[in-house]
């Protein structure tokens, strides 16, 4: 049976959007904290990133106190992330900006009702001492046990000040190649976007997806089971890590890895409904197009012509940060909220995860999510929305169905409602790609180029 009737693709859809919107609901919920707990490991992750980085800046131009004033920035959050902010600041040599800090911070406890834990406190008025001139403690392990990074900059004797500041160093000046690179690389995007968009108005450029056929409805079926089976054997990978080994990431990592290809048996669900593996292959893109190399290279060219689309994002998703924080401040919300609502939760495994584990991350984000989701986001939801969306005439139909899929892809992501901007404006760039192309080799360059840096950046950082 290789035709799809309406109400079958209508009952698809009904349920790929409430488990897209499921899925977004689930990983965006907070975990129950009390008020003022200072348990947020993704954000002090974060926070160190942050000042590991302003470390490097500060040792590789010499400007502590310049430095210090920019790293205000990072006064905001749980009780822990604040003390490593102050911690900070007393080890740069500005104890004046880490006693308003501490008196702010004292503030805001007295206002909301919060009182520090007993570490919490002995920390505080050890950093408070601190901030007031007196010599770090003979005794520092309780400081660096407590402020991890922070602390041993905070505790660090001459020679571990050096060895902790050229190592920040070097990692400013590695991340800060590989971002000279992709900003040349957006420019000559942009550039690329512009000639791409003018030749597609010549006709010189041409769609690849200009055959829509009845069978295509079935996809929006295939896309549904997906998203179940995914749910489905990523927990049972969880589950399977934790009873097999509840203390070795990497066999956990591993699950998870093969867990990810075998939600691609959904494609099966097509096979069964009567479409050839030849006509499924050929429908999704699961072709080599105008061949390997040189759809890789136009796979590069597409992750260069996508970072101006994502600059865009970036700056939406700035200004969402910026409305969040006004809200909250404005209906009086815990100023001890934490802070890492945009960050992936990968970035804790990469903090604490061994080498392996972070090989495996890399395999898992620049090679496993690359093919699994181009294959159902890329390949099937995309190519069923334009079937379905055919009749509206060729520039509204790729429209509402760049937008729809890269929308439905942003959402299922854990980073939450902040960051869709930049989610979205990834996934155009890439379904750009599917469109002009046709088989999706180049949109799973974008996407593991793209998130083969990002995941880079970390582990350089944090490593």
């Amino acid at each position: 049976m290789k035709e799809h009737r309406a109400p079958f693709v209508l009952v698809a859809w009904g349920l790929i959007i409430v488990f897209v919107f499921a899925i977004a609901a689930l990983q965006t919920i907070p975990a129950k904290v009390k008020k003022g707990d200072s348990e947020d490991p993704t954000g002090l992750v974060m926070v160190q990133l942050q000042g590991e980085y302003l470390l490097g800046v500060a040792s590789l131009l010499g400007a502590d106190q310049e430095i210090a004033a920019q790293a205000q920035i990072l006064d905001v959050g749980t009780i822990a992330q604040r003390q490593r902010y102050m911690a900070f600041m007393v080890a740069l040599g500005n104890p004046e900006l880490a006693r308003e800090s501490s008196i702010r911070m004292h503030e805001e406890l007295a206002a909301h009702g919060i009182e520090l834990h007993e570490q919490e406190a002995r920390t505080q008025a050890e950093l408070d001492l601190l901030a007031s001139g007196a010599e770090v403690p003979s005794d520092s392990e309780f400081l660096r046990e407590q402020l991890g990074w922070f602390g041993e900059l905070l505790c660090s004797d001459e020679v571990q000040r050096t060895r902790m500041e050229s190592s920040a160093g070097r990692k400013v000046m590695i991340v800060g190649g590989m971002i000279s690179c992709v900003a040349f690389a957006a420019i000559a995007g942009f550039v690329g976007l512009i000639i791409l968009f003018l030749r597609s108005l010549s006709g010189r450029v041409q769609t690849r997806l200009v055959r829509a056929e009845p069978r295509h409805g079935i996809y929006a079926e295939v896309f549904a089971i997906w998203l179940l089976l995914f749910v489905g054997v990523m927990t049972l990978a969880g589950l399977l890590g934790k009873a097999v080994a509840e203390n070795d990431a990497t066999i956990a990592m591993s699950f998870s890895l093969v867990a990810f290809f075998a939600s691609l048996t959904a494609l099966f669900w097509a096979r069964i409904r009567g479409i050839s593996w030849s006509q499924i292959r050929s429908d999704i893109g699961w072709t080599r197009g105008n061949g390997i190399l040189k759809e890789t290279f136009w796979g590069i060219a597409g992750y260069a012509m996508m970072l101006p689309i994502l600059g865009v994002g970036v700056l939406l998703v700035l200004f969402l940060m910026l409305l969040q924080t006004f809200l909250s401040s404005g209906s009086g919300g815990d100023p001890f909220a934490p802070t890492s609502g945009g960050a992936h939760p990968i970035v804790l495994d990469i903090a604490n995860g061994g080498w392996q584990v972070r090989i495996l991350l890399v395999a898992l984000a620049a090679i496993a999510a690359p093919i699994v989701e181009e294959t159902m986001f890329r390949g099937v939801l995309y190519r069923q929305l334009r079937t379905a969306s055919n009749k509206w005439g060729i520039a509204l139909s790729i429209l509402c169905s760049v937008l729809l899929t890269s929308f439905l892809f942003a959402a299922i992501h854990p980073q939450g409602w902040v960051a869709i901007p930049a989610l979205m404006a990834i996934a155009i760039g890439m379904n750009i790609m599917r469109e002009w192309r046709g088989t999706l080799l180049p949109s799973m360059v974008v996407h593991g180029v793209s998130n083969a840096i990002v995941t880079s950046i970390m582990i350089i950082f944090l490593s």
